[in-house]
């Protein structure tokens, strides 16, 4: 099959950057030859792939020669590379940057400034957007490049995407979103789920484009085979080694696992595999236990907009740990989870463990509410906030019952 443009300009004009191999020409890999020539005409690619694939090198050499067929014809090219945060626009930014300080034939063409890179004698750009700045409409790329949607900031991150999207209307452009997986009930794991069901179901939406790498829920994350499977790179960008050392110490360390599973097997974590493995937590229900004379600590996660709220108490003699948890969240959340385990909310809801508030937020005076009926039932010595989205909750509770009685930590 010839080549097509961006593949052509790729492996005549980037180089790598990094390492011994700095200043070397590119030689594209299978995968992300195969999206390039398979995302020709495709208004959208959504691309899944585990860390170190060489996924953020990939979004420069893309830019690149999306610009350089702009300059080519003309046509006033202006890319975009949209990231979680600034630093991480940063870094792409430098791929790009440093692929064009590399190569004397790419800097007759493109000059990079310290924010953006230009087009030299016509019109055309590339910038950086990041999902936790402000407002982004008025856009009219003819590129997008997001990276790491799992990491966009849950608030304004919806915000971003949506004016990104609906900046394509008056081009024939294209989007191409890049991500690893992330936590379940997510912005990231929404457009996840529909990128699934378009894989399965392609005819749904044609201008679509779903590439999928990782390992199956059911599958040993421990077997050479499945890290193959998950990851394209394996052996070029991602060391044998060093997954060889990370599942041994999986074997033996839970919070590893999950590492494994969720940054290099691109499992999204929160739905078939939990922190804690499920036939180990299982073990531990049903077990009365006397907890007089313990000590007694509560724990509070608060939710982001459509999440759980957790209450965590837990008992300590000096030895032992023994755990009473509760759950809060609003009806709009709840009637968004109904479906995936129903028998399992209706038994919380009877048992008194999941509180659930009418409407779309959980205010203050409910996270307050919840904390002393838990106070009610066990002899809780002190409380400890995660401090994000606490404040108003802490400050309240403090000037109740005294700031050396709740911590945020």
């Amino acid at each position: 099959m010839d080549l097509t443009w961006t593949e052509k300009i790729i492996e005549k004009y980037c180089v790598l950057t990094e390492d011994e191999h700095a200043g070397k020409p590119v030689k594209l890999m299978d995968w992300q030859r195969g999206l390039i020539r398979d995302g020709q005409g495709k208004r959208m690619v959504w691309l899944e792939i585990p860390r170190k694939n060489g996924k953020s090198a990939f979004i420069a050499m893309i830019a690149i020669a999306h610009m350089l067929e702009g300059f080519k014809n003309n046509s006033n090219p202006q890319v975009v590379l949209a990231a979680a945060t600034r630093e991480q626009a940063a870094i792409l930014f430098g791929y790009v940057r440093n692929m064009v300080l590399y190569n004397p034939e790419l800097q007759k063409v493109l000059e990079p400034y310290r924010k953006e890179i230009r087009l030299k004698g016509r019109p055309g750009f590339l910038k950086t957007l990041t999902s936790d700045g402000g407002s982004n409409h008025g856009l009219n790329p003819s590129l997008i490049l997001c990276d790491e949607i799992h990491a966009w900031n849950e608030v304004k991150g919806p915000d971003l995407w949506e004016a990104l999207r609906t900046s394509m209307a008056a081009r024939d452009s294209q989007m191409i979103a890049i991500t690893t997986a992330g936590g379940a009930y997510t912005f990231a794991h929404k457009w996840h789920e529909y990128a699934v069901r378009v894989q399965e179901q392609p005819e749904i939406d044609p201008a679509w484009l779903t590439i999928i790498y990782g390992a199956e829920d059911h599958e040993d994350p421990h077997d050479p085979k499945v890290w193959a499977k998950a990851n394209p790179s394996l052996g070029i960008t991602v060391n044998m080694r060093y997954l060889e050392e990370m599942s041994n110490t999986a074997r033996h360390d839970e919070p590893t696992l999950l590492s494994l599973r969720k940054l290099h097997l691109n499992q999204w974590a929160g739905s078939a595999q939990p922190y804690i493995e499920l036939s180990k937590w299982l073990k531990c229900t049903n077990k009365k236990k006397s907890v007089k004379n313990w000590r007694c600590f509560l724990g509070v996660d608060l939710a982001a907009v459509n999440d759980f709220t957790a209450y965590a108490v837990l008992y300590f003699n000096g030895e032992e740990f023994h755990s009473v948890q509760y759950y809060q969240i609003t009806d709009h959340g709840m009637n968004k989870r109904k479906n995936k385990y129903p028998n399992l909310v209706r038994n919380w809801i009877k048992d008194g463990n999941l509180e659930v508030n009418k409407g779309e937020v959980t205010t203050t005076a409910h996270r307050i509410g919840i904390i002393e009926r838990i106070m009610q039932e066990h002899p809780v010595e002190g409380i400890f906030f995660d401090p994000w989205n606490a404040a108003e909750t802490v400050d309240s509770m403090r000037q109740r019952y005294g700031k050396n009685f709740c911590y945020d930590v």
